[in-house]
């Protein structure tokens, strides 16, 4: 069945659910292995090509003047651990991840690492459980490692343990506010206490042609529930009607037959669904069945190779629009085909990257940059004050809205947001330009 996990946008599950998870949990860790070593410019990289953080600032440098400056720093290499969900209930979410970011550490490492330092790594595993998270900080910290990208939905299990030893870490944000809240903590996509609602999703809808949407959440997800009724809001702030808001789905369900009757009830021809794969499946596939016909459906979640390997998704998501996550790769900018080389030499992958893709290499790029900003003889101090100073951070153009790391607990005014369409058995860009929607105060 067709799962992917939706990224920052609402992240999907809460303390209480996520407690519930680790009681069924075990507590062993498991250990990853290093990234290999590479000596030579990725052979498939298209003409004109720039690694995201290169377009950005220094790549690489001499090892003259090296020292062992920190924890996991020598004069030729430097360690970092990446921490995610290779086991347990997030674990078919995660499972590009690691691979997403080994090419790029080999991408870096292949135009001389930074500073003349190799960039090797350990992979440790959350178990999709909070309460597993300290063990795997624990596990990469024995290992020596200098900082930490941590991807996962369970990062707030350990964010102050890893607050209290000033570790610097990197990671896609989506569990909780802690990453606005903690200086050592950096995130791709910045998840706000306060929830903030932007009218970019109901413009999208509004230009395409809808009229009434729906809009879905679940009940036991804060965020999940907060950005749909966002959603709502914003409708109607532009104009649209939203006769149809369900806030009480219970998390990842797949009973949804009252949900679509209820809809071709109240008459909508839209829908906007923070929710996850399976149940964004369900309703396609119900809504289909009792007549709802939708001018415009957007789905939180499924750009990537896996919904075109499934038939059934295919079939039941025709002419939905998706988030790419990233700058989608059907642009073609020197960005997206030095990403798609680096997944193609060093990873032997050449379908469309989906989330777990795409955010293990972006969370590398961050990793990246942060070592460059530290300085040739990095501490854990440097990186974090030298990564808090970037205040337009865009992963060299795969990032749709640049990220203020100076300022991460200001809500900007304005978001932006790329769309997919599936025409067939292919993600067709339905927007050439980013679409940019502004906050409602």
């Amino acid at each position: 069945m067709w799962s992917i996990r939706h990224k920052g946008r609402a992240a999907l599950l809460t303390v209480g659910a996520i407690a519930l998870l680790a009681s069924a949990c075990s507590s062993s860790s498991k250990s990853g292995s290093s990234s290999s070593a590479t000596t030579a410019a990725p052979s498939g990289s298209a003409a004109g090509a720039t690694t995201p953080s290169s377009a950005s600032g220094s790549a690489s440098g001499g090892s003259s003047g090296n020292t062992a400056s920190a924890s996991g720093v020598t004069p030729t290499e430097i360690k970092v651990g990446l921490i995610t969900s290779l086991t347990g209930s997030d674990s078919s979410n995660s499972a590009a991840i690691p691979k997403g970011f080994a090419a790029r550490i080999d991408q870096q490492n292949a135009q001389g690492g930074v500073n003349g330092r190799k960039i090797t790594f350990v992979t440790e595993d959350d178990q999709s459980n909070p309460a597993q998270a300290p063990t795997a900080v624990g596990v990469a910290l024995h290992a020596g490692v200098f900082a930490i990208d941590y991807e996962s939905p369970f990062a707030f299990g350990a964010a102050q343990v890893m607050a209290k030893q000033n570790i610097p870490v990197v990671g896609g944000g989506y569990d909780g506010p802690e990453w606005t809240q903690l200086p050592n903590m950096f995130s791709l996509d910045m998840l706000h206490a306060s929830n903030p609602v932007y009218t970019t999703d109901a413009q999208f809808i509004k230009d395409k042609g809808g009229t009434r949407m729906a809009s879905l959440g679940y009940g036991e997800s804060p965020s999940s529930k907060a950005t749909a009724l966002g959603a709502a809001t914003a409708a109607k702030q532009i104009g649209l009607a939203a006769p149809y808001t369900n806030v009480s789905l219970p998390f990842g369900t797949v009973d949804v037959g009252p949900i679509a009757l209820a809809m071709k009830s109240a008459n909508v021809d839209a829908l906007d669904g923070p929710i996850d794969g399976n149940t964004l499946l369900a309703v396609l596939t119900a809504a289909e069945q009792t007549g709802v016909k939708f001018k415009v459906a957007i789905l939180a979640t499924g750009y990537g190779q896996p919904l075109l390997d499934d038939a059934q998704a295919v079939q039941s998501a025709q002419g939905a629009y998706f988030y790419p996550g990233q700058t989608p790769i059907e642009l073609h900018t020197p960005a997206t085909m030095a990403e798609q080389a680096a997944f193609k030499q060093y990873e032997n992958f050449t379908g469309v990257p989906g989330f777990d893709w795409s955010q293990g290499y972006l969370s590398a790029d961050l990793l990246i940059k942060g070592l460059q900003q530290a300085g040739q003889n990095p501490t854990r101090a440097s990186f974090t004050s030298g990564l808090r100073s970037v205040t337009s951070y865009d992963a060299g153009g795969l990032l749709p809205t640049p990220i203020n790391f100076s300022n991460v607990s200001a809500i900007p005014t304005t978001t932006c947001a790329y769309y997919d369409q599936l025409e067939g058995t292919k993600f067709v860009l339905a927007t050439p330009k980013p679409v940019c929607g502004t906050l409602i105060k």
